[in-house]
């Protein structure tokens, strides 16, 4: 394992940073960004304390970074002209992962991290950079609380208390946060300052929001995100464009496919392949917590494949699914391959996302959208390959995990 050059990646991400934010392209997905300056309009007149009495129906963090933002801006002029630049802050969460472990000393990840091949990834920054999502935030606040509650779980815990009030997909990284936690508490103490921590910060978020019985609302926005659309897809590309003969935006997942509601068929296919992809990184965790045994790198292999395949079967299965829910799956397979030194799977999983991107996004690139190019089909039938080729590789490394099981 090599030690990163610490002061040679400050520099360098620091000035890709420094170019992104110059040169951040003017356009966005208007029905999106169309949102965040309503909401931010609202804060702007109503204040933090009456966020969830209008019409605001995101997770308290994202609220918080729009009355900062309401707060820099100062005007509705302002507020206005400069909505462009909130995806500043979604930029910066896509360098976030690398600036922490490749900016600083840190004991968790002891691998050479080609970060360029990340950072410079269009698939990875489009999302951020061009529609102007939010999908960042809680990836890389996940994606931290997985890496950091290895050695340091109180963190951990607070990291994913943080993803899960960005927005509620986060509740995919669960099983995974289950996991690295169970490995890295190794006391009563432990487990008990994790539970005051996040109990803790809890309260601070939901704090501004009770004296206007904005937490009642926010339980109700939480308890019903699913269900909000009944589209079988949302121009995800995923099983469904293969399976369905109509074009699943227009298909109502309620309805019967075969036996069963799509929905239910969708959950089940999930939850089978959820549980595959799970419970070998469940068994060699717990392995190496009861030999007190530190990660090695075919459980970091593990750790990064299994996660990038639960988020990649959450996305491909299920119904009701968007474009953006596969980007985690580009971060995950990154630090796979940073461990294995295999990026194909990294390289195959994004080109099917940038596609998907780049078709709902149409006119940005200076590219004609020929149907024979960008075909739902073709993009669909991508992400099929990504599927089996991922599976296969956690096949192998299933293997090796048997073979390297410890006494």
């Amino acid at each position: 394992m090599q030690e990163q050059n610490i002061s040679k990646s400050r520099l360098e991400l620091m000035l890709l940073f420094a170019l992104y934010i110059v040169i951040l392209p003017r356009v966005y997905m208007d029905y999106d960004m169309g949102f965040w300056r309503e909401w931010a309009l609202y804060l702007h007149k109503n204040g933090l304390k009456n966020a969830y009495n209008g019409p605001i129906n995101y997770f308290p963090v994202y609220v918080y970074a729009l009355y900062v933002y309401d707060l820099l801006q100062g005007t509705e002029v302002n507020i206005i002209k400069h909505i462009n630049d909130i995806k500043v802050l979604f930029v910066a969460f896509d360098f976030l992962p690398l600036i922490v472990l490749c900016g600083f000393k840190q004991k968790i990840l002891k691998f050479n991290i080609p970060y360029l091949y990340l950072a410079l990834n269009i698939a990875y920054i489009f999302n951020s950079m061009v529609w102007g999502q939010i999908d960042s935030i809680y990836t890389n606040l996940a994606f931290l609380a997985i890496v950091a509650s290895l050695l340091y779980p109180v963190a951990g815990t607070l990291l994913y208390a943080l993803a899960l009030n960005t927005k509620p997909q986060a509740i995919e990284f669960l099983p995974i946060i289950a996991i690295t936690l169970l490995y890295g508490i190794r006391s009563w103490r432990t487990l008990l300052m994790c539970l005051i921590g996040v109990i803790s910060l809890q309260i601070m978020i939901l704090l501004p929001f009770i004296s206007t019985g904005g937490v009642g609302k926010l339980l109700h926005i939480s308890t019903h995100f699913v269900g909000l659309y009944h589209n079988l897809s949302i121009c995800a590309f995923n099983v469904w464009y293969l399976l369905s003969r109509a074009n699943p935006y227009f298909v109502n997942d309620q309805d019967i496919f075969f036996l069963l509601s799509y929905r239910t068929v969708g959950l089940i296919m999930f939850s089978i392949s959820a549980f595959a992809a799970v419970f070998p990184l469940f068994k060699r965790m717990w392995l190496l917590r009861k030999k007190r045994l530190e990660m090695d790198a075919l459980t970091f292999e593990a750790v990064f494949l299994s996660t990038g395949l639960l988020c990649l079967y959450f996305f491909y299965f299920n119904s009701q699914m968007h474009e953006r829910y596969a980007h985690p799956i580009i971060l995950f397979f990154f630090f796979y391959g940073v461990v294995s030194k295999n990026y194909k799977l990294y390289i195959l999983a994004s080109i099917p996302y940038f596609l998907s991107l780049d078709k709902c996004f149409p006119d940005y690139l200076p590219i004609v959208h020929y149907k024979i190019i960008y075909a739902s089909m073709v993009i669909a039938i991508w992400y099929t390959a990504t599927v089996a080729y991922g599976s296969y590789l956690y096949y192998q490394l299933y293997k090796k995990l048997k073979a390297a099981d410890i006494p």
